[in-house]
């Protein structure tokens, strides 16, 4: 079996508006739901570019135990090519060897299981805000890819949608690893099999649903009574 393992060893990264990692080393579990949390701006999205390799770390290492490991990544910032909907979906396969024959029925099968077929033919670009962001989801998917990273994945959604998000992550996480970002609490309580908490570019804990919820740490008990009650 592959495993997923990914591991922070002593990773710190300054940026020019003086935020910065601050020598994080953890590792997520192989597979699974792994969420990061935490207030605005302490650091959940750049850990999500790093093990994307979007940016470097200044010092340390993101190590993945299966070399081989193949990641998707889904920005909060989605952006699509000038093409329909269906091209758009198709575009990563193509530029990845796939034949065109295997992408049509990859890309056909992804539009009916969503329910995305009649937004087919439609330039992605004029698309709801909610449409765009549920069609970057389904891009996340189109290589079928070990490891799964999302962040805010269902931040313009409907509940619908969300909860065929949510229904479809919980059904792959045997076999994936899934990495997600969220600032829905309910929702990282909903979907994980562990939480990570991050504060000021800083590891507070990362832990088991079930252990945060029992954390002592001072920090965590104050964050998931501001976000719960």
């Amino acid at each position: 079996m592959i495993n997923n393992k990914v591991s922070f060893k002593n990773v710190s990264l300054k940026l020019k508006n003086n935020f910065s990692l601050k020598n994080l080393s953890f590792s997520f579990s192989s597979l699974g739901i792994s969420i990061i949390i935490g207030p605005n701006g302490s650091g959940k999205t750049l850990i999500t570019k790093l093990i994307r390799g979007i940016v470097k770390p200044d010092k340390g290492s993101i190590q993945l135990k299966e070399k081989k490991s193949r990641i998707s990544y889904l920005s909060q910032k989605p952006t699509f090519l000038r093409r329909n909907v269906f091209n758009n979906l198709a575009y990563p396969m193509l530029i990845n060897g796939f034949w065109e024959l295997e992408t049509n029925i990859r890309i056909n099968h992804l539009l009916n299981f969503f329910d995305f077929s009649d937004k087919a033919n439609l330039s992605a670009r004029i698309l709801s805000g909610g449409n765009k962001q549920f069609l970057s989801f389904i891009r996340s998917l189109v290589l079928d890819t070990e490891i799964l990273i999302l962040d805010e994945p269902c931040s313009n959604l409907d509940l619908k949608s969300n909860n065929r998000i949510e229904n479809y992550l919980k059904s792959i996480k045997k076999k994936k690893k899934i990495i997600m970002v969220t600032h829905d609490l309910f929702q990282a309580m909903r979907l994980a099999d562990e939480i990570l908490i991050i504060n000021d570019g800083r590891l507070i804990e990362i832990s088991s649903r079930s252990d945060v919820l029992k954390s002592k740490e001072e920090f965590t008990q104050n964050f998931l009574t501001r976000n719960i009650s």
